[in-house]
C-alpha cells in the first residue's frame, strides 16, 4: 500500500471532519437562538417618572386660608424651604378679585420692609468687595456721599453717621423720636430736591450710635450709596450683583399706581384707611427702603444665599454674614436691614405699607420661610392679633417637626 497515500487521505479528511462539527455547532446554536427570541420574556424598562411633584400638605394650607379669612386677606404666596431645599411653594386666594385670578407661586407682591434686607445685602457685597468701609463716614469731606446733599458746613452729629448706622436704624435722626420719618413728604421731589430739603430743615438731634430709631430715610439715604459707589442703579445693582448670581430673575421695582402695575403682578387692596392710599406711595423714590417687588420664591432663594448654611452657596462670606446679622449695642432686635429674634434664634424682616403685608423668617434649624400678602388690616386700628398670627403662623412653619415635608428642591 502506498502509505504516501495513506497520509493525504488522512490529511485530507481532516478539514472535512471540522467542517462537520462547525455545521453542526452552527445549527445548535441558530436553533436554540431562535428557540429564545420565539420565547423571549425580558421585561420592557420601565419610563423615567420625571421628577417628584409637590404633594399638598392639608395642615399647612389650612392655616393660611383661616388666617386669610379671618383677617379679610384676598391673596397669598408662601415659599418654604429646607435644609437649602425648596420643599413648598403655593399660591392662595386670588390676585385680583374683579378678574378671579388666581394667585399662583409665579405672582409678584410688593415687599415693602422687606426690601431693606436687599439693600442690607447689597452694602455688604460692596464691602465684601472691597469698594465700601461699613464704618465710612456719610457725609462732608472724605464721606461716601460728600457734599452731594444739602449744604456745608453740616452739624455735628450728621458728620458722625456712618454707613452701618444707617443700616442699623441708629443714625439719630430721622426717626419716630428723632426728628420724624418724613420719607413721604414731597412725593414729587427728585432725590436731589429731598435730601437737600431734608438735611435744611430736619434736625440731628441725638448722636449716631446712642440710640435706636427706625426710618425709611436711613434706607433710602443707603441706596444713594449703593449706586454712588457701584455706578449703577438702585436696582440695577440690586438685579445683577445680587438676584442674578443666585438665580433670581422675578425682582423689579414697584410702580406708583395700577396703571405701572407689572407683569404678573398682584392687586393690592386696602383695608379701612388704607383704601386711598394703596396707589399712592412715592415709589419709585421708596427704592431701598420698601420700593421692591418680586415672588415669594426669589425672596426665599435671597433669605437662603444669607442664611449661613453651606447646604446652598451664600453670596457673603462668613465675615460679611456675621457684619449683616451684629445688632448695635443700644438695641439687640435689629442688625444691617435684618431683625434678629434671639428667643427663637431666627432672623427674619417684615414689611407693610397700604394693600401689602410681607415676611421672612430663617431659623437654624435650617427651616426659612417667605409669605407676601396682598392687603393687610388697617394699622390705625387694633392690627395688633393680625401682626401677631401671622408671625406665629410662619414661626410655627419653621420649628413644627410635624409637618411632613418632601425631600424634593423645586428651586
Amino acid at each position: 500500500m502506498d502509505h504516501r497515500s495513506d497520509l493525504g487521505n488522512k490529511r485530507g479528511l481532516k478539514p472535512k471532519c471540522q467542517t462537520m462539527r462547525l455545521t453542526t455547532l452552527l445549527s445548535v446554536f441558530l436553533i436554540t437562538f431562535l428557540s429564545c427570541k420565539k420565547g423571549d420574556s425580558t421585561p420592557t424598562p420601565t419610563p423615567d417618572p420625571g421628577p417628584v411633584k409637590q404633594t399638598d400638605i392639608t395642615a399647612v394650607d389650612s392655616k393660611v386660608q383661616t388666617f386669610m379669612s379671618s383677617y379679610n386677606i384676598p391673596g397669598a404666596s408662601l415659599a418654604i424651604t429646607k435644609n437649602g431645599k425648596l420643599v413648598y411653594v403655593k399660591g392662595y386666594g386670588k390676585a385680583n378679585t374683579a378678574t378671579g385670578e388666581d394667585v399662583t407661586p409665579a405672582h409678584r407682591f410688593r415687599l415693602a420692609s422687606v426690601s431693606k434686607t436687599f439693600t442690607g445685602v447689597a452694602i455688604m457685597k460692596l464691602v465684601q468687595d472691597g469698594k465700601l468701609n461699613l464704618d465710612a463716614l456719610v457725609f462732608g469731606a472724605g464721606g461716601v456721599l460728600g457734599t452731594d446733599y444739602g449744604t456745608a458746613p453740616y452739624n455735628a452729629n450728621l458728620l458722625k453717621i456712618t454707613v452701618r448706622h444707617l443700616l442699623q436704624n441708629v443714625s439719630g435722626s430721622w426717626g419716630a423720636s428723632t426728628g420724624g420719618d418724613v420719607i413721604d413728604q414731597n412725593p414729587s421731589y427728585t432725590y436731589k430736591q429731598f435730601f437737600d430739603w431734608l438735611l435744611a430743615t430736619r434736625p440731628n438731634p441725638k448722636a449716631p450710635g446712642t440710640v435706636y430709631d427706625y426710618s425709611n430715610v436711613n434706607f433710602v439715604l443707603a441706596g444713594r450709596i449703593i449706586e454712588k459707589i457701584s455706578g449703577k442703579t438702585y436696582i440695577n445693582y440690586i438685579k445683577e450683583d445680587i438676584m442674578a448670581p443666585i438665580g433670581g430673575t422675578q425682582t423689579e421695582m414697584s410702580g406708583k399706581t395700577e396703571a405701572e402695575q407689572k407683569t404678573k403682578e398682584v392687586k393690592y387692596y386696602g383695608q379701612g384707611n388704607d383704601l386711598n392710599f394703596v396707589y399712592s406711595i412715592a415709589f419709585p423714590r421708596r427704592d431701598a427702603d420698601g420700593g421692591l417687588m418680586t415672588t415669594a420664591t426669589d425672596l426665599i432663594r435671597l433669605v437662603t444665599a444669607i442664611d449661613g448654611s453651606t447646604t446652598r452657596p451664600d453670596i457673603l462670606n462668613s465675615t460679611n454674614l456675621t457684619a449683616l446679622t451684629t445688632p448695635s449695642s443700644v438695641f439687640s432686635g435689629y442688625a444691617c436691614g435684618i431683625g434678629i429674634w434671639t428667643a427663637e434664634n431666627v432672623w427674619f424682616n417684615y414689611g407693610s405699607l397700604p394693600g401689602t403685608r410681607t415676611a421672612f423668617m430663617r431659623n437654624a434649624n435650617g427651616m426659612c420661610v417667605a409669605l407676601l400678602l396682598n392687603s393687610r388690616v388697617d394699622p390705625t386700628t387694633n392690627e395688633t392679633p393680625f401682626v401677631y398670627a401671622m408671625q406665629d403662623m410662619i414661626l410655627d412653619f419653621t420649628k413644627n417637626s410635624s409637618y411632613s415635608w418632601q425631600n424634593i428642591d423645586q428651586f
